[in-house]
């Protein structure tokens, strides 16, 4: 299910925008949300928050920010600078204070200041050329809403509508149109059940949901196509990013917590060739992992609107890991990456030694072993830890690829077809 979290001061409510009501049992405090807040600085309120779609959340308070691992809930890292750290906020103004962000799901984000906005590019890991703009003037509908200063959250939706707020009111924006839809705004109190009941009925410091949450979660037309995913259980299917454990299995604790249902949970991934592979993901050591699932030996994950490294396009598995259509292209698709993606934060992989180049490609934060990964990786290649990317020939190149591959684990699940009997008719209906 598709959630919107609102925070205020030191407690949170999370929405739910299929139900289109507030989630029961909340406002809790924060502290109660993510483990490891308390101690801080941010326990007790931020200005800002932004999920980027890398599986990490980002809390912006003062000049100061702190990354959450969406997966854990849990902090990872110390709170560090804005302006060390965010590619042109402090040229930009940006770098001391924030009143906003929005994911615009098409790869950038807008923040916003007082009366100015910045667009930011996630994978340039920088403000875009031109900014920070004033509001008034480049958001049609704002001036006449009152919304053209202090605007405190906002959220992209899967039906191409965003929604902003602001002292107790809020405007639907039409991306497709570029304009604020008419009879807007509204107050808060009175249409978003449970929120006015929560006490965020007259302001909120930041709203925002789990990047790519926001994308549909049924098939354009009713139809699978090429690259699409879908989770199955007992006769349910859910196309989301992650098992939805607060629907399928309500009272679930964790991200792990499939209530004694693992084994039964499967996920299905249709390929161009007609193939539909099964396997379950979630269960360490099963059948079926996601590097083999997606076609996708190198764990290689984007964002929408990333670079084409031959996956299809558009289209997102768990911790936003690419889909491509043969094994082939996703084997390929390794070398392109680190010849040509950046490092958030540390520049260009081809610049980067193999060592620091996997810190970034497999942090520990993960739960990996960069050091031990880099080792591996390089000793495949018959270089050191020290080698530049950019310096491997295309048969060390290689060499390193296949030690990846090896590494990130595709273990093989079931390849079926549309007529296969093993195939849920549910799954069968969507075809």
């Amino acid at each position: 299910m598709t959630k919107a979290f609102f925070l205020h001061g030191a407690m949170y409510a999370r929405y739910d925008l299929e139900r289109d009501r507030g989630d029961d049992g909340y406002p809790k405090p924060v502290t109660a949300g993510w483990s490891g807040i308390d101690g801080t600085g941010f326990e007790s309120g931020i200005d800002a928050a932004v999920s980027l779609g890398n599986g990490k959340l980002y809390f912006f308070r003062g000049s100061s920010y702190l990354r959450i691992d969406e997966g854990r809930l849990a902090v990872d890292g110390e709170p560090a600078g804005i302006g060390d750290a965010w590619g042109g906020f402090s040229a930009a103004g940006f770098g001391d204070s924030l009143d906003s962000a929005v994911n615009w799901g098409n790869g950038k984000v807008y923040f916003f200041r007082g009366d100015s906005y910045l667009r930011y590019d996630i994978a340039g890991d920088r403000v875009d050329d031109g900014y920070p703009q004033p509001v008034a003037g480049n958001w049609p509908g704002f001036a006449e809403a009152g919304f053209t200063d202090g605007i405190e959250g906002g959220f992209v939706t899967g039906s191409g509508k965003a929604y902003f707020f602001r002292r107790g009111h809020y405007v639907r924006y039409d991306i497709a149109g570029d304009r604020v839809d008419d009879g807007y705004p509204l107050p808060v109190a009175g249409n978003w059940p449970g929120l006015a009941e929560a006490g965020f009925a007259d302001s909120v410091d930041a709203v925002w949901t789990p990047a790519g949450a926001a994308r549909p979660i049924t098939p354009v037309g009713g139809r699978l196509t090429p690259g699409d995913h879908v989770w199955y259980f007992d006769g349910q299917v859910s196309m989301s990013q992650e098992i939805p454990r607060a629907a399928w299995f309500p009272g679930s604790t964790g991200p792990t917590d499939y209530q004694g249902h693992g084994k039964e949970i499967f996920q299905f991934v249709v390929h161009a060739d007609g193939t539909i592979f099964r396997g379950q993901p979630h269960m360490r050591g099963f059948p079926g992992s996601y590097a083999w699932l997606n076609n996708n030996p190198g764990n290689i994950t984007g964002l929408p609107g990333g670079p084409d490294y031959g996956q299809y396009q558009g289209k997102f598995n768990w911790h936003n890991f690419l889909i491509f259509p043969t094994r082939e292209a996703g084997f390929r698709a390794i070398a392109t990456f680190l010849r040509t993606a950046s490092c958030p934060k540390r520049g260009p992989y081809r610049d980067l030694s193999i060592l620091d180049a996997f810190e970034c490609y497999a942090p520990a934060s993960d739960g990996n072993n960069p050091v031990k990964y880099a080792q591996a990786v390089a000793e495949a290649a018959g270089v050191p830890t020290s080698t530049p990317v950019g310096s491997l020939d295309d048969a060390q190149m290689r060499l390193m690829q296949d030690k990846i591959a090896e590494v990130e684990g595709a273990i093989p699940g079931d390849v079926l077809t549309a007529d296969s009997p093993e195939l849920p008719q549910e799954i069968r209906n969507l075809l």
